[in-house]
């Protein structure tokens, strides 16, 4: 077969990949690897009766329960681990990789970690904070899936001056496990998830505490406490230890949010003991309307094409050469089927999305099948 190793297309190496924390998420990545037909070895850390499960599951090749042991070698690293543990042992892992080696977390905060990482002496890994978009509230190795990150944002925070590589490797990796992947600085990502999982978390918790201390005044008030009421405030129901230390380490954007809201709150008081109810529920109807046309990827989709890859020597080499010889610049490309003595179907995002109809142009003139993906 003429065609490149999907591992080899984009540069990648991840021959050996070690997964710090093999729960869920370190579970689900491993499961979804080798559902992907991954050729390479995947390396568990965790506690023995947990790697037990992970490898009877087919989540990971072996386990170890040294962790120098577990990164030695390996050419990417991925800490799923919860937040407090991650910065725990950041430094430890990025001093003992190999050097170039890819280091990146699960964690839902990142400007703290970055801050470890910058501030690790003798680091030889190349560490990009990352914090896939999915979970459950079922944890653990047992309920782990390899379908868990289909279609999710995985949002990436490289810091600065982080080399073009391993980025676009890292990239890579996660659109490999179904998601798709999201750049954005460390800073940002921290005040949007204060205001879109940690500020709605502690709003379940007051709404349940203020109807469970009017419950004693009120007999029923617990019994017809469902509904709607229950859907505002599942989250109250989930384990503490899944919020502590990561609101610990986004403690001052989550303050900071929730006195925003109080402004929120008073201006709803106004509007409601005015008449003016109507007005607070359009510009909500109107955003909950755009927040239900959003879908993982619409904005990526607009840039993509896919085009049929011939089973001949060069040809994505080919491929590649036209489009920048007509000044258009990919940004990401990935192989998606592959088949013997037929070709596969590579899938190329574009810089602009202005480019892609002289993409397809271009390509269809020297012979290959080009077209907007789907």
């Amino acid at each position: 077969m003429s065609l490149p190793d999907p591992l080899e297309l984009m540069g990648v190496e991840f021959k050996k990949v070690a997964l710090i924390g093999v729960g869920l998420i370190g579970g689900s990545i491993g499961l979804r690897m080798h559902a992907m037909g991954y050729p390479g070895t995947i390396i568990g850390y965790d506690l023995p009766e947990v790697l037990d499960e992970a490898i009877m599951r087919g989540a990971i090749d072996h386990g170890v329960g040294d962790l120098s042991e577990a990164v030695a070698d390996a050419d990417l690293i991925v800490m799923a681990m919860t937040v407090d543990q991650i910065a725990s042992l950041l430094p430890t892992v990025l001093r003992q990789a190999r050097k170039g080696a890819v280091v990146t977390d699960t964690g839902p905060a990142k400007a703290e970690l970055l801050r470890i990482a910058g501030a690790t002496q003798e680091s030889n890994g190349v560490y990009i904070g990352g914090h896939p978009m999915a979970g459950s509230k079922h944890q653990g190795i047992s309920n782990s899936h390899a379908e868990l990150f289909v279609s999710a944002y995985w949002l990436l925070c490289a810091p600065e001056g982080t080399p073009d590589e391993p980025y676009h490797s890292l990239k890579w990796w996660v659109r490999t496990l179904g998601a798709y992947p999201i750049g954005i600085d460390a800073e940002a990502h921290d005040k949007i998830i204060a205001m879109t999982t940690h500020m709605p978390f502690v709003l379940a918790l007051a709404l349940s505490n203020f109807i469970a201390d009017n419950s004693s005044e009120m007999p029923l008030l617990q019994k017809l406490a469902t509904g709607n009421f229950q859907t505002m405030t599942s989250m109250a129901a989930l384990p503490l230890g899944m919020w502590e230390a990561v609101i610990e380490f986004n403690r001052e954007n989550l303050t900071h949010a929730l006195g925003e809201f109080r402004k929120v709150l008073d201006e709803c008081d106004e509007l409601v003991r005015t008449g003016r109810l109507s007005q607070l529920w359009q510009r909500a109807h109107s955003f909950q309307h755009r927040l239900a046309r959003e879908r993982p990827g619409d904005w990526e989709a607009q840039s993509e094409l896919t085009v049929i890859v011939p089973d001949r020597p060069g040809a994505i080499a080919r491929i590649s050469g036209l489009l920048a010889g007509h000044g258009i610049n990919i940004r990401d490309i990935g192989l998606l089927h592959v088949r013997e003595r037929v070709g596969g179907v590579l899938r190329v995002t574009l810089e602009s999305r202005s480019d892609v109809h002289s993409a397809i142009q271009v390509l269809n003139d020297h012979g290959f099948k080009a077209s907007v993906k789907r």
